[in-house]
């Protein structure tokens, strides 16, 4: 670290965003290990052009890097066959990094930063909704990690369930209602 950047400073950016950048990869790898790696890399590349950037703008920086290196990591990855994270759609949000994105809710303009927030916002929501239905529905809790997580087809989760595709059908459904009657709020937040 130069003169500009001293370990106090340091120290503070990192307790500051580390938590972000973590998550920001791990939305790309969904894996806790690589992702604490790539974190580092993260950082160590933050110290070497601290002193290119302006302050207001290390939080941009840290979360369009992060995504980055956790796209090439999965690149190089895939190459050799070490890892099966699926890029394709981070690939396609993706494509113009620098531009400006557009909320499919409202249509206002928003920056990637605040869309990468707000896909955060929603994956964690995501989550608190499945431990909820692992715990009180574990039928519902199967159809849904099978068919949004896995994106498994619906004769292949109903033949997994033992039930047939009329029943998949209204058991999904039901989900919708119930999330629409519990959850509905939270997710207009979003």
């Amino acid at each position: 670290m130069d003169e500009k950047m001293t370990e106090d400073k340091f120290r503070t950016i990192y307790q500051n965003y580390y938590q972000l950048v973590r998550k920001v990869i791990y939305s790309v790898l969904n894996d806790a290990d690589f992702s604490e790696d790539i974190c580092q890399e993260v950082f160590l590349s933050f110290c070497e052009k601290e002193d290119t950037l302006k302050e207001e703008y290390y939080k941009q920086w840290l979360i369009v890097t992060a995504k980055r290196k956790a796209i090439d990591f999965c690149r190089k990855s895939y190459q050799v066959h070490e890892v099966t994270a699926s890029i394709l759609e981070t690939e396609e949000n993706l494509k113009d990094s620098n531009s400006v994105w557009i909320s499919n809710r409202n249509y206002a303009e928003i920056t990637m930063e605040e869309e990468i927030m707000r896909k955060l916002e929603f994956w964690e929501l995501a989550d608190k909704l499945l431990a909820e239905f692992k715990i009180k529905n574990t039928d519902w809790y199967e159809i849904l990690k099978r068919g949004i997580l896995r994106d498994e087809k619906s004769e292949d989760i109903a033949r997994a369930l033992g039930i047939s595709v009329e029943s998949l059908r209204a058991k999904k459904h039901r989900i919708r209602v119930w999330i629409q009657k519990h959850y509905k709020d939270k997710f207009e937040d979003l």
